[in-house]
């Protein structure tokens, strides 16, 4: 499956990516989740309260069970960097839109 997003890298430039989603865990010490992705010296991370990350954990169990190609995360933006990097950011909701 992939995942269309839009990604703010270090210097705050948006970019839409798609790339091949492997799956999400979330670090309750950060309160953020981690997507894994193909990309391995990046970390997809996106600032969520736990109750938001189990919200977007059952829309993409959905997306799954449906057979859907492709999951779009809308109008969130998820902060790209190098692995390990850390950034300050505003907790998303994500709006999960499986496609296909």
């Amino acid at each position: 499956m992939y995942i269309a997003m839009q990604c703010a890298d270090s210097n705050g430039t948006l970019n839409t990516e798609i790339c091949t989603f492997y799956g999400i865990r979330y670090d309750s010490r950060y309160r953020a989740a981690y997507l894994s992705t193909e990309h391995l010296n990046h970390d997809y991370v996106i600032p969520m309260l736990p109750q938001d990350y189990e919200d977007a954990v059952k829309q993409i169990r959905a997306a799954m069970t449906s057979h859907a190609t492709m999951i779009d995360l809308g109008e969130s933006i998820i902060s790209r960097g190098r692995k390990g990097e850390a950034r300050q950011v505003q907790p998303q909701k994500l709006v999960i839109t499986p496609i296909g």
